[in-house]
């Protein structure tokens, strides 16, 4: 279980997080929604300890392990110089992740034939893969993905959700989805988190079976935000 209790977060004379509690159980993959600027990818480097905040966030009881949490958080950087292989080697490293599968990793988002590559020479939709294949290196136990689909073509959108849904979402783990891709979070996501403000206005189970009944609900409770999305 991930923990997240009275998590509050203020910058100069804005507050970013305001008194943020959730509950997240094994086993299920949440969508997390809001409004340009709500505090979603704020509350993911608040798990993440990148920044300071008062509360408390634990994993299972217990301060977290970074070890065990996987992440991508807005555009992945790497050293531009480095191998596609030799970036993910030093993220083991860095983690001091003992066994690795590097061809696993990269096979799950169909860039091992791209291994000796260096970074500069990708596109930034092979680099949004490789951030995918850096979050997952670890198999971590808890996996936060800040808006994954960016620059990714249909096809890569499609072959991520199948590897979402069908390999890294397990009884063991809880995945977290940052987006404002709509139809994306009503395919994927168990559980739907709405975020306005720095503050959770709704906490609810996906029912929904398409994009229109979302927006539908988007729409009612971000009012005047409707229409700006992902910080």
């Amino acid at each position: 279980m991930l923990e997240i209790k009275n998590v509050s977060l203020k910058h100069k004379d804005k507050e970013l997080l305001k008194d943020i509690s959730l509950s997240l159980q094994a086993g299920k993959i949440y969508g997390l929604l809001g409004p340009n600027g709500a505090g979603k990818t704020t509350l993911f480097k608040s798990i993440l300890n990148i920044t300071k905040y008062t509360g408390s966030i634990t994993c299972d009881g217990k301060e977290i392990d970074l070890k065990n949490v996987g992440s991508l958080i807005e555009y992945p950087a790497f050293y531009e110089n480095l191998t596609i292989e030799e970036n993910l080697k030093l993220h083991a490293q860095y983690l001091k992740i003992e066994k690795v599968d590097i061809c696993k990793s990269l096979n799950q988002v169909d860039l091992w034939k791209y291994k000796d590559k260096k970074i500069s020479q990708l596109s930034l939709g092979m680099k949004q893969r490789l951030g995918i294949a850096r979050a997952f290196l670890n198999n971590g136990k808890y996996l936060l993905l800040d808006e994954p689909t960016n620059g990714l073509d249909p096809i890569g959108i499609k072959d991520f959700r199948l590897l979402l849904k069908n390999e890294l979402s397990t009884k063991h783990n809880i995945i977290i989805i940052s987006s404002h891709n709509l139809n994306e979070i009503v395919a994927i996501v168990d559980v739907l988190i709405f975020i306005k403000d720095g503050k959770i206005i709704e906490f609810t189970d996906n029912k929904y079976n398409d994009e229109k009944e979302l927006e539908q609900l988007y729409e009612k409770l971000m009012g005047d935000d409707k229409e700006k999305y992902d910080d």
